[in-house]
């Protein structure tokens, strides 16, 4: 008598249960993490057009400026002739950006890094620091500021 070894039907279907029973209580646990990412990928993705702008101007010794284009999520860097130099980084879905001068919605802002390292924002001329927040659509928000001085942008 040969005996053969096989899952029964009953068997694979509890098996099948207990993955969607853990998949169920797992995914609602994991949906805030995710949200919590987009959101530290937006402040590393600003942060670090800041940093390339400011590096930008100093190297060429001439002034760059990083335009926050909220209709498109969008962050250039342009040089003097209003090229963009470099290319264009985006923002995760569902992240939006504003600073405390200028609300959530606006078209564009800039901030504009001297050849000596230090940042001035637009249409405020120089402030000490002006801060830009990353929210995302439930109103999770991390703030940013840029230190007019030093032109280093900081994440709170």
């Amino acid at each position: 008598m040969i005996k053969r070894s096989a899952f029964t039907l009953v068997e694979m279907l509890v098996v099948i249960a207990i993955i969607i029973l853990v998949s169920v209580v797992a995914v609602p646990a994991i949906t805030p993490f995710l949200k919590g990412q987009r959101l530290n990928k937006g402040s590393r993705i600003v942060q670090a057009s800041a940093l390339a702008a400011r590096t930008m101007a100093i190297n060429s010794r001439k002034t760059r400026w990083l335009v926050f284009d909220s209709i498109n999520y969008k962050l250039s860097i342009i040089d003097e002739s209003g090229l963009t130099v470099g290319k264009d980084e985006f923002l995760p879905d569902t992240i939006e950006f504003g600073t405390s001068t200028w609300p959530m919605g606006t078209s564009t802002v800039t901030v504009s890094f001297d050849p000596n390292g230090s940042a001035d924002y637009s249409s405020q001329g120089t402030l000490g620091t002006d801060t830009v927040t990353i929210q995302d659509k439930q109103g999770n928000s991390r703030n940013l500021k840029i230190i007019s001085y030093t032109g280093q942008i900081f994440s709170d």
